[in-house]
């Protein structure tokens, strides 16, 4: 990475287990993990607690927090946080309420992340329309009026960069999504100094439940 705040930083990117959107032809709201993806989790468990993070960022997103909470089971700093979300495109990268997500994982700190319904809902909704809780399900990627642009993805991912800077903690892993984690990395990047590359391509997209260091190793031209 080449953003001088981030010096001294141990930062890891973990994308997301498998989960039913990633076998599905449908985008259905806020998915969970498939069996397969609980069990990539229980796979890389014993390497993510080798990382010694002192701190765990999560996209508060159903599939995220199943991740987070299976790989760092009893971690006691972990955080959701609005911006590390997925890009908000298809039903599937909506989320359930904070009341209704904390109560489903009470070990994850929510006091950063607007409570209430996703406000991301109105990009599926006509002007004037509502939609109650029950009926979430029904929305599907077609559903989507105004998808997030990568522009606001970019501001989301500075918004994660300077999240982390600000952080006491020195090892942080954070747990997000494949597109978004592109973004955030190529965010990074944007910070190279002239006559330097990133022997490692900074574009590749994270595996299911993949867990990677976010360092670069350099070059000169």
């Amino acid at each position: 990475c080449f953003r001088p705040e981030l010096a001294g930083k141990t930062i890891y990117i973990i994308r997301h287990a498998q989960g039913q959107h990633n076998v599905s032809s449908r985008f259905d709201f806020d998915p969970v993990l498939t069996s397969i993806g609980l069990d990539q989790v229980q796979s890389q468990q014993a390497l993510a607690q080798s990382l010694g993070v002192d701190l765990v960022v999560v996209s508060p997103l159903r599939r995220t927090l199943q991740t987070a909470t299976g790989l760092f089971p009893q971690h006691e700093k972990m955080v959701a946080f609005e911006p590390l979300r997925e890009g908000v495109t298809e039903a599937c990268n909506l989320r359930l309420s904070v009341e209704q997500a904390s109560a489903k994982f009470p070990q994850v700190d929510f006091s950063l992340v607007d409570t209430g319904a996703d406000k991301h809902l109105s990009r599926f909704l006509k002007a004037g329309e509502t939609a109650q809780p029950e009926d979430y399900q029904q929305l599907t990627e077609a559903d989507c009026r105004i998808e997030e642009s990568e522009k606001e993805m970019d501001n989301r991912a500075e918004q994660v960069i300077a999240f982390v800077a600000s952080r006491e903690e020195d090892r942080i892993a954070l747990v997000s999504h494949c597109t978004f984690l592109r973004a955030l990395s190529e965010t990074c990047r944007k910070g190279a100094p002239s006559g330097l590359t990133a022997t490692r391509s900074v574009n590749d997209y994270l595996e299911n439940c993949e867990i990677r260091q976010l360092k670069h190793v350099l070059e000169t031209n």
